[in-house]
């Protein structure tokens, strides 16, 4: 249920009177910082849409409630992208739109990471956006405001809202630690990992390689102790330095998911916000096909 989610009020309140109206489609822009619960709100409202044993709101217990969690439910499908939602994916989300639904209730399409759609992609997917099918409904999750206001401007928005340290029953150093991401801390307290154990930024290529191999959060943690390590010490460090950083992240994963996440969380822990707008630039390119190996010692020298 909607009140079993321990955050966002006004937003729960906001979703279930949109399910008491029965509307027979619909578009909703749900947009937040990184690390607030879009998905989880996204799945909510995904259920309360198709649940039938809880009216106006889901159960959580049901079939179609417990299918939905799982991924398995055909009429609710996640369509995402790490480089961005292309074209083709467009293409083929707006056959399914158009065909009739599986279980006889309502479709949902949940968009992640729409900030990041490629621009022919965008214009694709306002064609379908705008006038939802009967019984069809898209829900756009987002980081950022950024994004085509032609899409901001037909869907519904509803802003979702970190949780608190107190709501996350953890504490203010481990919250910020995690810059407030649900997702993180969830795992982190679920580990025995020691934050305030330091790893050297020396050892960060390292730590992605085990991370990808895996996947373990005391891996991804020890990835953000070598970054703040680095972001500690960046001022005293000479430029070969810094460039045999960067070299150590382009051999821990060639991935440019990685690179960026971890662009971003290095922009968040500096202090020289002179430099936000040109760093925010630099990691913005990884959207196109620019050297990432270059990419980064640029990122790198320039922080």
């Amino acid at each position: 249920m909607f009140d079993d989610i321990k955050s966002n009020e006004e937003a729960k309140n906001f979703l279930k009177n949109e399910i008491k109206m029965e509307k027979k489609s619909g578009t909703y822009l749900f947009y937040g910082e990184r690390g607030s619960e879009l998905m989880e709100f996204s799945l909510a409202f995904a259920k309360g849409l198709n649940c039938s044993e809880e009216p106006f709101d889901f159960c959580g217990k049901c079939d179609v409630c417990l299918r939905i969690d799982s991924g398995n439910y055909p009429d609710v499908e996640i369509v995402e992208d790490p480089t961005g939602i292309k074209i083709s994916q467009v293409r083929e989300l707006i056959y399914k739109a158009s065909s009739s639904s599986y279980e006889g209730r309502k479709k949902v399409f949940i968009l992640k990471d729409v900030e990041n759609l490629r621009v022919e992609a965008a214009n694709a997917l306002l064609k379908i956006i705008e006038e939802p099918g009967e019984g069809t409904f898209f829900i756009l999750n987002s980081h950022s405001l950024n994004i085509i206001p032609t899409i901001i401007s037909r869907s519904t928005a509803v802003h979702i809202k970190k949780k608190t340290p107190e709501e996350m029953d953890v504490t203010k150093e481990e919250y910020e630690f995690f810059f407030g991401d649900v997702g993180q801390i969830e795992k982190y307290k679920k580990s025995n990992t020691d934050l305030s154990r330091p790893v050297p930024y020396t050892e960060i290529g390292l730590h992605i390689k085990n991370y990808i191999k895996d996947g373990e959060t005391e891996s991804k943690i020890n990835i953000q102790k070598s970054l703040r390590d680095f972001m500690r010490n960046r001022k005293f460090l000479e430029n070969i330095e810094k460039i045999y950083f960067a070299e150590e992240i382009y051999r821990g994963s060639r991935e440019r998911s990685i690179a960026e996440n971890i662009m971003y969380e290095s922009i968040l822990l500096n202090d020289d916000l002179s430099k936000t707008e040109k760093l925010l630039y630099i990691k913005g390119m990884l959207r196109f096909p620019v050297n990432l190996q270059m990419a980064l010692k640029i990122f790198f020298m320039e922080i």
